[in-house]
């Protein structure tokens, strides 16, 4: 899986974010950061510190999915979004949300 990344994991993100009228991506940061414990986090924020470039990784195959699936549900899917897949920019909006 981690093969196929881009080398520069946050530039990638921060492309993709830049992307996003910056009204719904504001939207879609303020809605995670409301849906997150604060417990949920810290525990981001400290696996973004011991890994930046791919923390995510290790969850996304249930928690990232099940955050994509939370942010869809709720208005901010690839539509709302203007995104081609949530999987290029959902970390990017968590890490927004968290830290």
């Amino acid at each position: 899986m981690l093969g196929d990344l881009p080398a520069d994991w946050k530039k990638y993100h921060s492309d993709n974010l830049a992307k996003i009228d910056p009204a719904i991506r504001d939207r879609a940061v303020e809605f995670l950061r409301n849906f997150f414990t604060e417990e949920v986090k810290q525990l981001i924020r400290e696996a973004e510190k011991d890994n930046p470039q791919t923390w995510w990784a290790a969850y996304h195959s249930f928690w990232g999915m099940g955050v994509r699936n939370t942010l869809r549900k709720n208005g901010f899917s690839e539509k709302e979004l203007c995104v081609e897949n949530l999987d290029d920019c959902y970390i990017g909006l968590v890490e927004l949300a968290v830290l």
